[in-house]
């Protein structure tokens, strides 16, 4: 898979430089992953309960206005967690002289990471350079996709088109691909043997189970223990095979991949069946 942007993190942020941010608590104090979680966004607020204006996985900036006396920041703590903000920038010497104790207990307590916004940093230059991440990553994920359909349509031109098309996909997406015929047998995978005996046979249960169902559908499930998606081939109420993708949840660009490798293996498996056909009634 190509090398994509970094995703836009609080970690990311705080080792910008130029924005001299500070976590103000221990790593090992705070819940794990929590400076890696992905940011969709950062928003400012100095209501006392901002969470009806904000959304999950945020970045919450205040100046601390909203505490009048040294007391309610348990109470504000856990209703931004419960919303699911991924952290709390705290603007310094703009209402208060440094971060609050309280604030800094109530965030320790609750594992929420906590960091220190300084004065000559203004909000705005943190909300843009997490928006500027976003859009990298954005650019990163359409770049590859557009690459990725490329590399497989020059892999559909080879001479076993459809075996080639499979082992670029598993290329493309870093992880094993298997194609099962209408039978439910595996026919096609890459890598070769990547998969253990026992998730081969769960594996080829759940696809025998789709097939006896015979609808047209996408699904993602666990199998041995590991997230494995299953797309079928076919149309028109007829299925010729599925295709299990040793993956979980795949973002948009990733989708866009997969369904174009579905359309090209739909459209190769009928055509060879048709070929077939021509065969027989020649003969």
């Amino acid at each position: 898979m190509a090398v994509l942007d970094p995703e836009p993190t609080l970690r990311a942020l705080l080792e910008r430089s130029e924005l001299r941010l500070r976590l103000a608590s221990d790593e090992a104090d705070l819940g794990a992953g929590a400076l890696d979680r992905p940011i969709r966004w950062v928003h400012s607020s100095d209501l006392v309960d901002p969470t009806p204006f904000l959304g999950e996985d945020l970045l919450l900036l205040t100046t601390g206005t909203q505490f009048e006396a040294e007391s309610g920041f348990d109470a504000y703590v856990r209703r931004l967690v419960a919303r699911g903000v991924a952290g709390l920038g705290f603007g310094t010497e703009v209402a208060r002289s440094g971060i609050p104790d309280g604030l800094l207990r109530a965030c320790r307590g609750e594992r929420m990471p906590l960091f220190e916004v300084p004065y000559d940093t203004p909000f705005i230059a943190v909300a843009r350079a997490n928006a500027e991440a976003v859009a990298a990553r954005a650019y990163s994920r359409r770049s590859w996709a557009l690459s990725a359909q490329r590399a497989i349509s020059l892999a559909a031109l080879r001479p076993d088109g459809l075996g080639a098309t499979i082992a670029e996909l598993a290329r493309q997406l870093d992880t094993w691909v298997g194609m099962y015929d209408a039978a439910g047998e595996l026919v096609r995978e890459h890598p070769a043997d990547a998969l253990g005996a026992d998730t081969h046979r769960e594996l080829h249960a759940e696809v025998g189970a789709v097939l006896r169902r015979g609808a047209r559908a996408g699904s993602a499930l666990r199998v041995g223990g590991s997230p494995v998606t299953l797309q079928t081939l076919g149309r028109g109420g007829r299925l010729r095979g599925v295709v299990a993708i040793a993956a979980g949840d795949l973002d948009r660009e990733g989708r866009d991949v997969v369904t174009s490798v579905i359309a090209m293996a739909g459209l190769a498996l009928e055509q060879h069946q048709r070929l077939g056909r021509a065969r027989g009634a020649l003969r």
